[in-house]
């Protein structure tokens, strides 16, 4: 079995990821396919739509649903990679709470630029129509 479900789906994934990059101003990033072992057999407990590491410049996101491996829609893809990207705009912080360090990786300036991210996708005129 080819190691791609759909090429078609995901060539034009790394088009949009390209282009995504390209609005928000975030150069050199890379996108990274999710491959699972088994595909659409054996325990799912694993939703995970995308994950990044702080260091490096790729972003690892899941192409397909992980059941029945059909492609999931370019919207919802888009989406998760503005996650995925606001994650490098606005690193996690560390705070202080009483006597504990606490680690926020999600905190409200994070999902402030998570929204200025998809308008700008909105607003583009190649983006926009993926979003509709």
């Amino acid at each position: 079995m080819s190691d791609l479900v759909h090429p078609r789906h995901e060539a034009r994934v790394e088009y949009l990821f390209r282009r995504a990059c390209g609005v928000l101003e975030m150069p050199g990033f890379e996108l990274q396919p999710l491959r699972r072992r088994v595909r659409g057999r054996g325990k799912l407990r694993s939703f995970r739509l995308g994950y990044t590491k702080m260091g490096e410049k790729t972003i690892t996101v899941d192409l397909y649903t992980p059941r029945t491996m059909k492609p999931r829609k370019l919207d919802a893809i888009l989406r998760v990679i503005c996650h995925e990207l606001a994650h490098h705009q606005e690193p996690p912080r560390i705070i202080r709470r009483w006597f504990h360090l606490v680690r926020l990786i999600h905190h409200p300036k994070f999902w402030t630029r998570y929204r200025c991210n998809v308008k700008a996708l909105q607003n583009d005129h190649v983006l926009g129509t993926v979003f509709s």
